[in-house]
């Protein structure tokens, strides 16, 4: 199990470890149920960490409008499993976490108790070092 906090603006985050060819973060991320792909870095950071770029994608954004990103890989370390992910980049300060990642877990978040857990729902881990 996992369990996360809220930051002094009240957004629920989680905390992950990132790996990349020149270094590696631990960070705390945004839990964004909005965003379907896995990590989500700002610039600077992916840079640091030295990400592999592995191509491009058209992403949609919540306002509807579309953009051509590139796409970069790294290793993600998350409720005690280790994975190779797409990370997308963003200009923003924030990292976020999508539902990708979240995918085999249950996430509750209590907004008035301030808490956060995320729950392996296979009641197992795999440290593959792939995608599921």
């Amino acid at each position: 199990m996992v369990t996360g906090f809220f930051d002094e603006y009240r957004q629920p985050k989680i905390s992950i470890l990132i790996q990349g060819h020149q270094g590696e973060r631990r960070i705390e991320a945004v839990i964004d149920t909005g965003f379907d792909g896995s990590v989500c870095l700002p610039i600077p950071l992916a840079i640091q960490l030295g990400l592999e770029l592995c191509g491009a994608q058209v992403i949609e954004l919540a306002d509807g409008s579309q953009s051509d990103e590139l796409v970069f890989t790294g290793t993600v370390t998350f409720d005690d499993e280790i994975r190779t992910v797409e990370i997308a980049l963003t200009e923003s300060d924030d990292a976020l976490i999508g539902t990708e990642l979240l995918r085999a877990h249950k996430l509750e978040i209590g907004f008035l108790t301030q808490t956060i857990r995320l729950e392996d729902e296979r009641g197992h881990h795999e440290n593959s070092g792939e995608n599921r």
